[in-house]
C-alpha cells in the first residue's frame, strides 16, 4: 500500500460549493493533516489571490499559508515571469492583478502596449475590455488562459466560468489560447516539483473532476481520488476514458477505508 505524504487538493466541489463547506471532506482533511500529511490547495479560480484563499479556508477550520495555495492567478503570472514577459492586459478580478503585481509584472490599463493578454473569470466584465484584449491580440500578444472551465459549481448549480469568456475571445481573434495554465495542464505539477518541492511520486491529486484534476494527474503517473462531492459524476470516467487510482462518494469514507495510506509526523 502506497503512503501519501502530499495531498494536492481542489477547492470547489471539494472544499466548499459556493459559500457552503462541504463537511465530510473538510473534517477528513484536518485529520488527514494531523498525521503531517503537506497539502497544497490548487484550483482554477483565479478571482481570488492566494492569501485571501488562506482567510477563507481559516474560516472553514483549515489552516494553511499562502505557500500551499496554488492557483491560476498565481501560476499564470509566474508561467509569464519565466517566459520574459513584464507588461500584461488582464481580464480577471483583484486576485489577478494581486498576484500578477506582487509576481513582478506590470498589469497595464486600456489603450497601453502589453506582450501578454491572461484571462480568467471576470464578473465584471465589460464590452470595452473584451475588445481590447481581441485587439492586443490580433496585434501579437500572447493570449493566456487561466483555465477552460466553462462552468463552476455555486450552491444553486453552476454559474458561467472562465471557459465561457475565453470561448468569446477565440471566436474573436480565429485561434486557440497560446496555452492553458489551470488544470488538467500537468505543467502545474512540474512547477510544484520544482518551485515547492512536491515529490510526485509520493503525493495524490484529489478533485471532483475526471476532465481537469485526474486528467492532469493521469498525464504525469500521480496518483488519483476521484472524489462524487462536486461537478463530477460516476459515469463521468466511463464518458472521458480515464481511471482514477481511487473513487469515492467523499473524503471521508475514503479516509476510513485507507487510513494506512497516509503518513505519520
Amino acid at each position: 500500500m502506497r503512503k501519501y505524504k502530499y495531498l494536492l487538493v481542489d477547492l470547489d466541489g471539494v472544499i466548499w460549493r459556493g459559500e457552503k463547506p462541504i463537511k465530510k471532506n473538510v473534517e477528513a482533511l484536518i485529520d488527514i493533516a494531523e498525521k503531517g500529511v503537506e497539502i497544497y490547495y490548487i484550483t482554477n479560480n483565479s478571482t481570488r489571490s492566494r492569501v485571501e484563499y488562506v482567510d477563507r479556508l481559516k474560516r472553514f477550520g483549515i489552516s494553511t499559508d499562502a505557500e500551499h495555495v496554488v492557483n491560476t492567478a498565481y501560476l499564470a503570472a509566474h508561467y509569464v515571469l519565466g517566459a520574459g514577459g513584464e507588461k500584461v492586459f488582464i481580464i480577471g478580478e483583484a486576485g489577478m492583478y494581486y498576484e500578477a503585481s506582487i509576481a513582478g509584472l506590470v498589469p497595464v490599463t486600456i489603450g497601453s502596449s502589453a506582450e501578454y493578454v491572461i484571462v480568467g473569470l471576470d464578473r465584471f466584465l465589460t464590452y470595452s475590455k473584451v475588445a481590447y484584449a481581441t485587439k492586443l491580440i490580433r496585434m501579437g500578444a500572447r493570449f493566456i488562459a487561466t483555465n477552460a472551465d466553462n462552468v463552476y459549481p455555486v450552491e444553486e448549480g453552476f454559474d458561467p466560468g472562465a471557459g465561457s469568456i475565453i470561448s468569446m475571445i477565440r471566436e474573436v481573434v480565429g485561434r486557440d489560447p497560446d496555452i492553458v495554465i489551470g488544470k488538467p495542464n500537468p505543467w502545474i505539477l512540474d512547477f510544484l516539483a520544482e518551485r515547492h518541492g512536491v515529490e510526485l511520486d509520493r503525493a495524490l491529486v484529489v478533485g471532483d473532476r475526471i476532465d481537469t484534476d485526474v486528467r492532469m494527474g493521469a498525464a504525469r503517473g500521480v496518483d488519483t481520488l476521484f472524489l462524487l462531492t462536486g461537478v463530477g459524476e460516476i459515469n463521468d470516467i466511463e464518458r472521458y476514458g480515464l481511471k482514477p487510482t481511487y473513487v469515492a462518494r467523499d473524503l471521508a469514507e475514503f479516509y476510513r477505508e485507507c487510513r494506512e495510506c497516509f503518513e505519520d509526523s
